[in-house]
């Protein structure tokens, strides 16, 4: 148990010292303006509280090159910009936070390691089960109301479904990101 805590701090160190690096900085800003783009562009509305989105693929590889704290200040910033550039309704923190903990999910699992299927196939469980089921609907009911609560099992279906496509994309994305040439700066 000891060694797992020791490969956790070791990678949050390793991530928060990456984060003075020039280069990190500026290829976290260039998939910051991706997962912009996609966020945008790369949305389905079904109702005006569940939509299907494909930005998280974006944070992907700030995870997997830099690690959770990269991807966590990435996840949180995509959401505090989304917010200025195209509000949807309020600005809450409590959606920054999600945002924020998806980078760190994908980059406590997909950070200095194989990133084996069952590791992609977890992170987007996780994410799926904490952040977009259980946290998201939280939110929504905060803001809107009890009545939120209803769309519960809608959006736990649309995550269901929505489940096997992402983690073949988020595969795909892992393939992609191991053919880069180390960024770690050294």
């Amino acid at each position: 148990m000891s060694g797992f805590f020791s490969f956790i701090r070791s990678q949050y160190s390793d991530s928060f010292r990456a984060l003075s690096r020039t280069r990190t900085i500026t290829t976290s800003g260039l998939l910051l303006a991706i997962q912009m783009v996609l966020s945008s562009y790369g949305v389905i509305e079904v109702t005006d509280s569940l939509k299907i989105s494909l930005a998280h693929l974006a944070v992907a590889p700030t995870a997997m090159l830099f690690g959770p704290v990269a991807a966590g200040v990435q996840g949180a910033l995509s959401d505090i910009l989304g917010f200025l550039l195209k509000p949807t309704g309020p600005y809450f923190p409590g959606f920054t936070l999600s945002a924020a903990l998806l980078g760190v999910i994908y980059g406590m699992l997909l950070y200095k390691t194989r990133r084996a299927p069952w590791q992609i196939i977890a992170a987007r469980i996780i994410v799926c089960l904490l952040v977009n089921i259980l946290l998201n609907t939280v939110f929504l009911t905060m803001l809107y109301g009890p009545s939120r609560l209803a769309t519960l099992p809608l959006r736990a279906l649309k995550n269901i479904i929505q489940l096997p496509i992402d983690c073949l994309l988020l595969s795909a994305v892992c393939r992609i990101v191991k053919r880069i040439p180390a960024v770690s700066g050294r």
